[in-house]
């Protein structure tokens, strides 16, 4: 169903870049290669763009395991919001809350500060099972 995420988070100045590369250690549980890029921000502040792509299977981990683990409030909120999250090419897109992946913890965020995941689906019939997966999830929450 998942062909592969796109993960991205920015790194602030005033951040620490090793605490963030712990979320993202937090999120994928498995060896990632990452993608640095550096840039200066409108105030000339650094700003450093973390980014990594994960296929397949591992991709399909990644997502089940973020699933399991987030409340039912914000299971409520995925399954309220789902068609909006919904981008070109079928892409399913999740942004969790920075600081709580760095505490190993998974809540869906709207603010900036977070880590953006982009899930490629295999076409556009697997919509419906992700969403499917979602809703037996939500069901399954304190079972």
């Amino acid at each position: 169903m998942i062909k592969s995420v796109e993960i991205r988070v920015f790194v602030h100045a005033t951040e620490d870049k090793e605490k963030i590369i712990t979320a993202l250690k937090n999120i994928i549980k498995d060896d990632f290669n990452i993608i640095e890029e550096h840039y200066e921000g409108y105030y000339g502040n650094s700003i450093v763009v973390i980014s990594c792509s994960i296929e397949g299977e591992n991709a399909e981990k990644i997502l089940d395991n973020i699933l399991d683990n987030l409340s039912r409030p914000d299971k409520d909120d995925i399954l309220k919001t789902f068609y909006d999250r919904i981008g070109k090419g079928s892409a399913f897109h999740i942004r969790l809350n920075k600081q709580k992946a760095y505490l190993g913890e998974y809540a869906i965020s709207d603010s900036d500060d977070v880590i953006k995941l982009v899930f490629k689906l295999d076409n556009k019939f697997s919509l419906e099972k992700l969403r499917q997966l979602i809703v037996n999830k939500h069901s399954n929450v304190g079972k």
